[in-house]
């Protein structure tokens, strides 16, 4: 190693050769950890002189590790793992911290955590807020691996050896109707459901969801005559028609408490919904991840 390569790594360096891994180009990792493509860019160039190697080279629209990225990729996570643990051992007090929580969720399940989350955090931790972000489950996992969020809580899936998981609860689906509606006061068949409009909160406007899958497995089908990607606009459109959703228990009981909507059962038998919260495991023992973790636990686990 050259005298113009010997130097000391610094963390931000190691975050910035992680986002990119992890991200595929430096405008992703600029986002991903909050600063500027040039200064992903003047950590790079750090990076090459003191590894002696490009690390990263351009590949079509992005950047493609070198071996000796992928050589040295392990090792600088340990670091990076090892130095958020240290962090962690000094005494945590979160009325101290002043930073901002980052949760990557689903409409819904904002619409049950955001009140209780905000009363805990302001309470327990006033110097801090909440940002919530929208849930692409085609990106929760490079969410997580970039650090742009701290958890994400969605249904189970097949996640990645690096992200850790802890099981919220399991919600059962129901329909859900305004008050008045044709069907009120009479039994739900699976035919007066098949006949039905139907709604469906899908972020990229599917109309073939889940339930639909079940359905056409019994050889049924339904008619979606809405879809819409956000939930807060589910209240409105169900009072102002005969629409009806099917959703997940606790979501509807919240609607129910706030509008003239009522609740009946699913006149199919579906799986319950399995819950879980994610986190990335170089934060597994970070004081302030355990202690968001456990927040978010206590409020959606009760």
């Amino acid at each position: 190693m050259t005298k113009q390569t010997k130097m000391d790594l610094r963390l931000q360096e190691l975050m910035v050769f992680d986002a990119i891994l992890s991200n595929g180009s430096i405008t992703a990792a600029a986002a991903a950890l909050g600063i500027t493509q040039s200064g992903v860019s003047k950590q790079l160039k750090s990076l090459r002189r003191y590894f002696g190697d490009e690390l990263f080279v351009r590949s079509g629209r992005g950047m493609a590790a070198t071996n000796k990225a992928l050589s040295i990729a392990p090792q600088i996570s340990t670091l990076i793992s090892s130095f958020e643990a240290l962090k962690g051992e000094i005494e945590f007090n979160p009325e101290e911290i002043q930073r901002d929580f980052v949760i990557s969720t689903t409409d819904e399940i904002q619409h049950i955590l955001l009140p209780r989350l905000i009363s805990r955090i302001g309470d327990e931790s006033p110097q801090s807020r909440i940002i919530f972000k929208v849930l692409e489950r085609d990106y929760a996992a490079r969410q997580l691996e970039s650090g742009s969020v701290d958890l994400a809580i969605t249904l189970n899936w097949h996640v990645p050896e690096h992200l850790k998981q802890r099981r919220l609860f399991s919600d059962d689906f129901v329909v859900i109707y305004r008050r008045g509606h044709p069907l009120q006061g009479r039994k739900l068949t699976l035919k007066r459901y098949l006949a039905a409009s139907h709604m469906m909160v899908s972020p990229l406007g599917n109309v073939f969801g889940p339930i639909d899958e079940i359905l056409a497995s019994y050889g049924h089908r339904r008619f979606v005559s809405l879809a819409t990607p956000y939930f807060m606009q589910v209240a409105d459109a169900l009072t102002n028609s005969d629409l009806v959703l099917t959703l997940q228990r606790r979501a509807c009981e919240e609607l129910i408490k706030a509008h003239p909507l009522t609740i009946t059962e699913l006149p199919l038998k579906v799986r319950p919904a399995d819950y879980f919260l994610f986190w990335h495991k170089r934060y597994d023992k970070d004081s302030t991840n355990q202690w968001l973790r456990q927040v978010c636990y206590e409020i959606l686990h009760a």
